[in-house]
């Protein structure tokens, strides 16, 4: 992979690593998927970059694609799972930390530098700042509120309690728009964990605050956008006045957002579909509907890099499809599926539409579509795995077509050395957590419980 005039080392990670070693390199690994959205965002904008280009002069870029060769074996030797996953490493292989794909363009490379010169990995921050054994200098906290927590895979939490590391952070941080994001991550990971016992008029307040502010919005954008839904609900009642006081608050934010011309148009129509499930959940939605309609109309314009319209599209349908307009998702979608470079994940999404409609047929005929047009082992045994799900939830007496996909994902599975690997796994527990409830009579479907439970186990 070369973009924006950065060779890709795309062979062996040992190798890379060895170069590395040989001119004292810290390694960049970008781990990612041809179909994956967010991937191809970070490949049309941050990637894209001159200052990424030019930075990319101080460090070995290693990419690995979650469909070559070994990949899923490299993947569980880095512990690497989501697309995409990005990891800043010493020379040595020490890892430093890892970045979110979220971020802003600018700011994520901006933040890549301060990885590529941190003299304490995050793991070591991360320990001082628990333990009060050290005074953390302001880019250790920068770092720290600007890990990527959802890819961690338990590099640096090991086994802490996430919202209580987050939160104790957040006491003891020194720089105020460090800790302003890391009582961001603390709330949403008390939210996503359930949490009881936080101060909800406090913690509204705190957030509200926030919210009011352009340039805090600015550079929490990426959770302005991501934990609108999650902290709204978390923190107010159903039906009552504080939820769409809250709400609307929150909305102002995105709207805000949304007027930034300084933004990426992929991140504008991600605020965008924020602001349409705000408007359920209380915020003004008057016009909003005409207004989706034009922004997705003048974000698809003209023409543009291939990755960069992938992105798009899955934006463009989502915020479609959230604002109840299904007709137009899903004529927008079918539109490009000849065009696509990765036609099956569309599909996928419109199956997801064919599921709102409760049209079970259409969405499992997706589904089976997909698999046919997939390529690549790891993501054909993803969406094998999703089209089994399919026919085993909605059409659990189609005894032919279950054994036909079961027929063809055991012979998928042996051409696979890393079937047990990382997401294959995962997709492996899928499939043998589905047949172990079917209550169908075939050869096929028997082969593959056994094997999946095989490899599962």
């Amino acid at each position: 992979m070369d973009r924006g005039g950065v060779d890709w080392f795309s062979g062996p990670p040992a190798e890379a690593f060895a170069r590395a070693r040989a001119s004292g390199r810290p390694v960049f690994l970008y781990w990612g998927a041809s179909w994956c959205p967010p991937c191809n965002r970070i490949r049309a904008g941050a990637f894209a970059r001159p200052d990424f280009a030019e930075l990319a002069q101080s460090f070995v870029a290693l990419h690995i694609d979650g469909d070559g060769p070994g990949a899923q074996q490299f993947a569980e030797q880095f512990r690497l799972r989501s697309y995409p996953t990005l990891v800043v490493f010493r020379p040595d292989g020490t890892e430093v930390t890892r970045l979110p794909c979220e971020l802003a363009p600018k700011r994520f490379v901006e933040t890549l530098a301060l990885a590529l010169d941190a003299r304490y990995p995050v793991a070591q921050s991360l320990s001082a700042a628990l333990s009060r054994e050290r005074i953390l200098s302001d880019d250790e906290w920068r770092l720290l509120s600007f890990y990527s927590w959802d890819t961690d895979e338990q590099q640096v939490l090991k086994n802490l309690d996430f919202a209580a590391a987050l939160a104790s952070m957040t006491r003891a941080c020194t720089l105020p728009a460090a800790a302003v994001r890391l009582d961001w991550h603390a709330l949403h990971a008390a939210a996503m964990g359930g949490k009881s016992g936080i101060d909800q008029r406090a913690a509204i307040s705190r957030l509200c605050e926030a919210l009011a502010d352009p340039v805090t919005v600015c550079v929490q954008m990426d959770l302005v956008i991501s934990h609108a839904v999650d902290m709204v609900c978390f923190l107010t009642e159903s039906d009552t006045s504080a939820r769409t006081e809250f709400a609307q608050a929150w909305a102002a934010a995105l709207d805000m957002l949304e007027a930034d011309q300084t933004l990426c148009v992929t991140d504008r129509l991600s605020v965008l579909r924020a602001r349409v499930r705000m408007a359920r959940l209380g915020a003004p939605g008057s016009g909003l509907e005409q207004h989706v309609r034009s922004r997705v109309a003048a974000a698809l314009a003209g023409e543009m890099d291939a990755a960069l319209r992938h992105a798009l599209l899955n934006s463009a349908a989502g915020v479609l499809a959230d604002a109840g307009m299904l007709d137009e998702a899903e004529a927008l979608l079918e539109a490009e599926l000849e065009r696509s470079h990765s036609p099956f994940y569309f599909m996928h999404n419109l199956a997801a539409i064919s599921k709102k409609r409760g049209d079970a047929v259409r969405a499992v005929n997706w589904y089976e579509q997909a698999w046919n047009r997939a390529t690549g082992p790891a993501t054909r045994l993803q969406w094998g795995a999703t089209y089994l799900q399919g026919l085993g939830d909605f059409m659990p007496h189609d005894a032919g077509r279950i054994d036909r996909l079961s027929g063809q994902i055991v012979d998928a599975l042996a051409d696979m050395p890393d079937a047990s690997c990382q997401r294959n796994r995962t997709q492996v527990q899928r499939i043998a957590a589905k047949l172990a409830v079917w209550r169908g009579d075939s050869k096929h479907a028997e082969t593959l419980r056994q094997a999946a439970s095989r490899i599962a186990s």
